[in-house]
């Protein structure tokens, strides 16, 4: 009850009643427009993952330069107008999509079963499986690493582009080089090896191996060049075989 010249009243006079209901009908209208521009600016983009998705897809088989924004518009069944609606140009698709791949491959790498492992040793065997495996095994061949070819194609034309992926590669070899130091330590605190180093090997490896196994049409020599890896570091660490824990993991996962 609202209360007018001393008097207590059920319902206010006829303008106030009015004045009360524009109000009301204002601020209700204003919040389900608010609520209803904060759920579209919350909302994924779904054009914009089309592209990006395209543009990952079609890069990677192809490479930047044989790339066009009308082909990638065209795989993701989206008009030029829409296109540049998110991206200013073919840079600009490119760069959010090598974020994309490299953040898929992080969440990949950071929920594999290697991370599981206690020892550092059995996650440093427990990588190479992974990645063998997630290359395609022996079913499908590799599409190779986005970051790779860009970072062929790119690193003197397009130099942000090559630093972004120095950068990727950098995060790389820093999360394989934590568990090879935390290995030595642990099994061959004596060894002179640089973890560093021998990551930044194992990169080198893979991404060529990766190129290779492209123009060949079969993931064998990716494969071999691994196991070749896997050898030279149980040399490293003094080992004549695999090691069971390494094994028990391996069959864990198959």
């Amino acid at each position: 009850m609202l209360k007018f010249k001393g008097k207590l009243t059920k319902k206010p006079p006829q303008k106030i009643q009015k004045k009360l209901l524009t109000d009301y009908s204002f601020q209700v209208t204003y919040q389900l427009v608010c609520m209803l521009n904060r759920t579209t600016s919350l909302a994924p983009p779904e054009t914009k993952r089309k592209l990006v998705d395209a543009g990952v897809k079609l890069m990677r088989a192809r490479g930047y330069n044989a790339t066009t924004v009308d082909e990638i518009c065209t795989d993701a069944g989206v008009t030029k107008g829409g296109f540049f609606h998110y991206f200013k140009s073919k840079d600009d698709i490119a760069r959010t999509a090598l974020a994309h791949f490299h953040e898929e491959r992080m969440k990949s790498y950071e929920g594999a079963p290697f991370r599981k492992l206690a020892d550092p040793l059995d996650r440093v065997f427990g990588r190479l499986d992974f990645v063998k495996a997630s290359t395609g095994g022996n079913q499908h061949v590799t599409k190779g690493c986005l970051i790779g070819m860009f970072a062929q194609e790119l690193a003197v034309t397009n130099p942000e582009i090559g630093k972004v992926c120095q950068n990727f590669f950098t995060r790389m070899v820093r999360d394989f080089s934590n568990d090879l130091a935390e290995a030595k330590v642990v099994h061959v605190p004596e060894a002179e090896f640089d973890p560093k180093g021998l990551a930044q090997l194992y990169l080198a490896i893979v991404q060529g191996s990766l190129m290779l196994a492209k123009i060949a049409g079969s993931n064998d020599v990716l494969h071999e060049n691994i196991e070749q890896f896997r050898n030279y570091l149980k040399c490293l660490f003094g080992l004549s075989g695999a090691r069971p824990a390494a094994k028990a993991a391996d069959k864990s996962r198959n």
